[in-house]
């Protein structure tokens, strides 16, 4: 029989985990289902845990972690702040309205910690790392401007996390995509002129919203 090390069987049981969160939603989902999903024996959750919050610590990393990808995946800093700003906004929209189950997931687990007496800093610590990951994919695009910009990077970037934030909420209740896609746009421009920047007019860049940007 193949021995799995503790960090692989650690990373098997986080990706089992989200799945089954995503699916089932948090307050379903128990220790044996994960087991379960991941095909181990449920004596290898406590293996490689100390307990289910230990867990939800690592699944809130790897969330974020994956956020993070998609943004710097989706923005050529080259391009400058103006195209940054469209195409990592573009970038998320399609990666979060992709797996409703996911967002829902991310959300039950900000609320969780939030709520849970010793666990209020991971909920920081995972909008924090939000921020974190957008100023350094933004900051890199703005270095290619040869003017001042009219907000400091930290409050556009704050500004951009909490409304995308705002909007992925209104979709998974609303469901009125047509809606979202005006306000993705709204988003965009109110930010692009936050900076004082022109709005990014690249060719093929347009409204987007649950599918991959072409460009």
């Amino acid at each position: 029989m193949v021995r799995i090390s503790a960090v692989d069987r650690r990373d098997q049981l986080v990706e089992a985990a989200i799945r089954v969160m995503s699916r089932e939603g948090l307050e379903r989902t128990t220790t044996r289902r994960i087991a379960d999903e991941a095909g181990a024996p449920q004596g290898a959750f406590h293996y490689a845990f100390r307990d289910k919050n230990e867990l939800l610590t690592a699944v809130v990393g790897a969330v974020t972690l994956e956020v993070e990808k998609v943004l710097r995946d989706a923005v050529d800093p080259a391009l400058g702040l103006a195209a940054a700003i469209e195409d990592g906004l573009r970038g998320y929209w399609a990666h979060a309205v992709a797996d409703d189950g996911l967002r829902l997931m991310q959300y039950e687990l900000t609320i969780f910690c939030r709520r849970t007496e010793g666990f209020e800093w991971l909920a920081e610590w995972q909008y924090a790392r939000y921020a974190s990951a957008a100023l350094e994919v933004f900051d890199a695009a703005a270095t290619f401007e040869t003017r001042a910009l009219d907000i400091s990077m930290t409050d556009l970037t704050n500004f951009l996390v909490a409304a995308m934030d705002g909007l992925v909420i209104q979709y998974e209740v609303t469901r009125d995509a047509e809606r979202c896609e005006r306000d993705l746009a709204h988003v965009i421009r109110a930010a692009t002129l936050l900076t004082g920047l022109e709005p990014s007019r690249a060719p093929g860049r347009g409204p987007l919203v649950g599918r991959p940007n072409p460009d």
